[in-house]
């Protein structure tokens, strides 16, 4: 809510709100004992299978990338 609202009054401390979030991020995985970097390559190569369509200006993803298990 916080980064939202610095972008929403265009104030210069966006990149800080970011950063907030990205600490909160890692504590919480580190908690939950979960590997953020396994995830996120996982995710950014499962991103990279699905198909999207701009429809009236928005990116809207056509098509799930279906995992072979």
């Amino acid at each position: 809510a916080e980064a939202y609202e610095a972008y929403r009054k265009k104030k210069d401390d966006l990149g800080e709100e970011f950063a907030d979030v990205i600490i909160y991020l890692l504590g919480l995985s580190e908690i939950l004992g979960i590997d953020l970097e396994h995830e996120l390559l996982h995710k950014i190569e499962k991103n990279k299978h699905r198909e999207y369509q701009k429809i009236d200006g928005v990116t809207v993803r056509t098509k799930e990338y279906e995992e072979s298990v």
